[in-house]
């Protein structure tokens, strides 16, 4: 087999920007020079990779796992040269991470400070997103490694799955200056409730119980960090991952409020096509794997 690699930088930019001519432009070649490029990659390879009747133009079930190869053979080149001709190792050791927005605040320290150092440490170029919209970039191969929640599609093949941790979602409240919870839970008054969108992964959770207690919606987001700086404000209550508010129960900032059955066990994963990734990317994934252990 004979691909070349600018065959394999063409097939990266147009899974990208999703357009021939922008992708054309971008690769400094004329539009009917890069669709030969791309059909010959397709046809090396045996597999169709673009889908050119959906508009803008998307990637194929092969392509999407394509493209995480793609993107490891490319590092892979940009770092062996680097290594021979002892350049920075940016292009090579980039990892790309899509994650949570509050498993990315979580996460990431711990990652970053257990990298190894020296000329081939890995960099991690992190995307804070959503949680649906982060899964979509792992299944689109836009990025190497995702944190994510429980996802039962995520955890079969083409993909890999590494269970980081099992956790609760729960309802706190702000306290007064006793240490005492400002709001509770119960049947008898609506308490403000700042609640997560009505279509991200937390608040599909905390839809299985809202209705056994009187709330009041007040706020409506799908950021952790969000809900938390207004529960800290006493606006009021709302359901966190409890890794997100550990030094606060410490500190007795915020409290558990309502009945056991209102704290809702939620997990987070890694997860990863089963392709192998670039060096850099492996070493994260091992790291991941230390943390789990």
């Amino acid at each position: 087999m004979n691909i070349e690699s600018k065959w394999l930088e063409d097939f990266l930019v147009l899974a990208k920007v999703r357009n021939f001519s922008q992708a054309a432009i971008l690769r400094n070649v004329t539009q009917p020079a890069f669709s030969r490029r791309i059909r010959l990659l397709e046809e090396t390879i045996g597999a169709e990779l673009i889908n050119r009747k959906s508009k803008p133009i998307g990637l194929t079930p092969s392509g999407k796992l394509f493209r995480v190869t793609a993107r490891t053979l490319v590092n892979q080149i940009v770092t062996g040269i680097d290594q021979i001709s002892d350049l920075s190792q940016l292009g090579g050791n980039v990892v790309q991470v899509a994650a949570a927005h509050s498993l990315a605040t979580h996460l990431i320290p711990k990652i970053q400070k257990t990298l190894p150092e020296g000329n081939y440490k890995p960099i991690l170029s992190i995307e804070a997103i959503d949680v649906d919209q982060a899964t979509k970039e792992l299944r689109d191969g836009a990025c190497d490694i995702l944190l994510a929640f429980d996802d039962d599609i995520l955890r079969l093949p083409p993909y890999q799955s590494l269970l980081i941790a099992k956790t609760e979602l729960l309802p706190v409240s702000a306290c007064d200056d006793n240490g005492a919870p400002i709001y509770q839970l119960d049947n008898k008054n609506a308490v403000p409730w700042l609640a997560y969108s009505s279509t991200s992964y937390m608040g599909r959770q905390v839809e299985t119980v809202k209705n056994e207690v009187l709330l009041k919606p007040v706020f409506s987001s799908s950021m952790t960090d969000m809900l938390k700086m207004l529960v800290l404000d006493k606006q009021g209550i709302a359901w966190l991952p409890a890794y997100s508010i550990a030094e606060e129960l410490k500190q007795k900032k915020v409290a558990i409020i309502g009945e056991q059955s209102l704290r809702l066990p939620i997990e987070y994963y890694a997860y990863r096509y089963q392709a192998r990734l670039h060096p850099a990317g492996e070493k994260v994934w091992s790291i991941l794997c230390d943390i789990e252990s």
